[in-house]
């Protein structure tokens, strides 16, 4: 999606503690001829991975992404994606004895299994019950072209910030801030609210966007969004490599924050 607002650089968040812990993960894939092994070998370690930070976070893929990544074209990389996506706030640090067994599965099938122990680091304490914030997309599959409407409905007051993961980017502008902005900058909510904010329509809109160089047999694309809600206001910057992004939301403290993840999609216009 490409964004229709300006954000202004801030500076980073400055480190918080953590608690670490060695897990035994491992994950999966079954793949067919077509497909190399060091291919399904980097999907089951993705698995892999994502069960190491799922054990010490307890985030999963939830039962609405894994229908929305059936629904669309390229099954295989939207679960992909929302698999990574759900180890954000899951820092894992280090890998020991990891293994990588390939087998036959069923006929031309076969299976590649990664195993290792993972170092997972997260933010200390425990999640606030009471903090917490519901947040509704005003659809989940979108044209090229139409607008995006987040509607958040916090428990308490609190300071938000809207952060969205684009799976096809590379480098640091993987994950962009999309809310606050310099045409929007109530960072701090009371009650439900939905961005853009009435004040803030009258002067920008968020529009969806079909990502160019994509094959053309690709139909439809997966992107996604990460509210990130804080009792007190945090500096975070405007973009950041997946990889950063994860590892700053990792030193929040869990009882000082709320994190709520969404998928959507993207339909290719008419050509």
């Amino acid at each position: 999606m490409k964004k229709s607002v300006l954000i202004i650089g801030l500076i980073a968040l400055p480190p918080q503690s953590a608690s670490a812990e060695w897990v035994r993960a491992s994950g999966s894939y079954i793949f067919p001829p077509v497909m190399t092994e060091a291919e399904a070998c980097q999907q089951a370690e993705t698995r892999a991975r994502a069960d190491a930070v799922r054990q010490v976070t307890g985030e999963t893929l939830s039962s609405e992404e894994a229908m929305r990544c059936t629904e669309q074209g390229d099954e295989a990389e939207c679960a992909r994606n929302s698999t990574v996506w759900t180890m954000v706030g899951g820092d894992i640090r280090s890998i020991r004895d990891r293994k990588v067994e390939t087998m036959v599965e069923v006929e031309t099938f076969r299976k590649c299994v990664v195993s290792f122990e993972a170092d997972v680091h997260v933010a200390e304490g425990r999640p606030d019950p009471n903090f917490d914030v519901g947040v509704a997309l005003n659809n989940t599959v979108y044209r090229d072209g139409e607008n995006l409407n987040v509607t958040l409905k916090p428990s308490q007051p609190m300071a938000v910030q809207i952060f969205q993961w684009l799976p096809y980017e590379k480098g640091d502008t993987q994950v962009g801030r999309i809310f606050p902005n310099q045409f929007d900058a109530a960072d701090r909510i009371a009650k439900s609210v939905t961005i853009p904010t009435e004040a803030g329509a009258k002067r920008y809109d968020l529009k969806v966007s079909f990502p160019s160089g994509q094959p053309s047999s690709r139909k439809m694309v997966d992107e996604y969004l990460m509210v990130v809600a804080t009792k007190k206001p945090m500096v975070l910057r405007d973009s950041y490599s997946l990889d950063d992004f994860n590892r700053v939301v990792a030193e929040i403290p869990q009882g000082d924050r709320r994190i709520v993840r969404r998928l959507y999609n993207i339909v290719r216009g008419a050509e």
